[in-house]
């Protein structure tokens, strides 16, 4: 669908080295997204490397929190939420040191929830979909969450009754340490596969990575909530613990959990609504979404193995913390992939737009020209809004 305007003839045009078609002169290609100008010898690259697709200037293997998993946060909100991230982790720090276990644990608990629902305000996310699919993707996270902790109720109970040194035997080691961690992995996607079951009218890859990132926190939430309020009362797990154990429980429970699961299950929601014809580009986008499940689930058994083994806390965090960059990083790739090669319904390349990420003015097309980022980066919301007060040209007039 394309809009015509008189001044189409106006706009310069260069030809693009990697689909071939004469595109808006810029540095990006408005219709694929590469680079318009290589060095010799250079060829277009398939992931486009060196610039993320929903970050101006950031590497795709630069595991940032903020952009990964906050794609269609604006860029003024960002610095707010970088600074938020902080605060949380110095707050964290703050409580474990003076051995305050029940304000530490709300807060890792809740901080990553509060977060997620304020960047869906903050985007305008929520009034790109109907209401009804955010309460279910909600509502079934939750549900799930709690049919997942009353299946596994009895084993993990038996697993907080075993006391430091206890010796566990080699088929309870495989069952704790390896069957649990696979499953919960499992049981977390399941929101946004059963959404997606639904034939929901979402287009877009990156709302199926906030309906992903939904169901899990959901999950994640219910889960914490209805495993650890039973233990608040038990004077071993609310009572004074060594601060080094609590730093671990911290960062666990408030940074690499919520880190890694939010990751694979946005990887797998983005997956799930990728929107392209049947080929070799769909094959490879869930190719990597499939490996990414499966170095997840060996991620979680190898967490699970290190906490098992009662490994120094340092050691168990520094596991913690090598997967959960993994995590990130893998989605990143998929959502470049993803960017990159997803079909879009509606462009406008004849009609000017304002880029939110760059400030300038540039044709409505699927990528900026100026600075590469994907139109699928901002919300929807905010994409209408634009283009119902797209930028006018500015006569001067000068008196004789």
């Amino acid at each position: 669908m394309t809009e015509h305007h008189d001044d189409t003839a106006n706009i310069a045009t260069m030809p693009c080295p990697a689909c071939h078609h004469d595109v808006p002169a810029g540095r990006f290609c408005a219709r694929c997204g590469a680079r318009l100008s290589l060095a010799p010898g250079d060829r277009p690259g398939l992931l486009r490397v060196t610039s993320y697709a929903a970050a101006p200037g950031e590497n795709v293997l630069q595991p940032t929190i903020v952009s990964t998993l906050f794609p269609h946060l604006p860029l003024r909100s960002r610095r707010a939420f970088r600074l938020s991230l902080f605060l949380v982790v110095a707050v964290l720090i703050a409580f474990c040191v003076l051995q305050w276990y029940v304000p530490m644990l709300a807060l890792a608990v809740f901080a990553p929830p509060i977060l997620v629902v304020i960047y869906l305000v903050e985007s305008r996310l929520l009034a790109d979909l109907p209401a009804w699919i955010w309460v279910l993707t909600a509502a079934l996270g939750i549900a799930v969450a709690l049919g997942w902790v009353t299946l596994t109720a009895a084993i993990v109970r038996e697993t907080y009754s075993l006391g430091l040194g206890t010796q566990i035997p080699t088929t309870r080691l495989v069952l704790d340490a390896v069957v649990i961690p696979f499953g919960a992995l499992l049981a977390l996607q399941l929101p946004a596969i059963l959404v997606r079951l639904a034939r929901t009218q979402v287009r877009e890859s990156l709302h199926g990575f906030a309906i992903g990132l939904v169901g899990a926190t959901a999950f994640t939430l219910a889960t914490d909530v209805a495993r650890l309020i039973p233990q608040l009362g038990d004077a071993a797990v609310a009572g004074d613990l060594p601060i080094p154990d609590m730093l671990l429980q911290a960062g666990v429970r408030g940074i690499t959990e919520p880190l890694t699961g939010l990751s694979l299950s946005g990887l797998v929601g983005a997956g799930l609504w990728y929107a392209r014809r049947d080929g070799p580009d769909r094959r490879g986008v869930l190719a990597v979404g499939g490996l990414g499940v499966v170095v997840g689930a060996a991620a979680y058994a190898c967490v699970g193995l290190a906490e098992a083994y009662q490994l120094p806390p340092y050691l168990q965090f520094l596991v913690h913390v090598v997967f959960a960059v993994a995590a990130v990083v893998a989605l990143r790739v998929g959502l470049q992939l993803m960017m990159l090669r997803e079909e879009h319904a509606v462009v406008y390349p004849e009609l000017p737009i304002l880029c939110v990420w760059c400030q300038h003015v540039v044709p409505d097309t699927k990528f900026c020209p100026a600075c590469g980022i994907a139109s699928h980066a901002a919300s929807r919301t905010s994409r209408a809004a634009r283009r119902r007060d797209r930028p006018q040209p500015h006569v001067e007039l000068v008196e004789q």
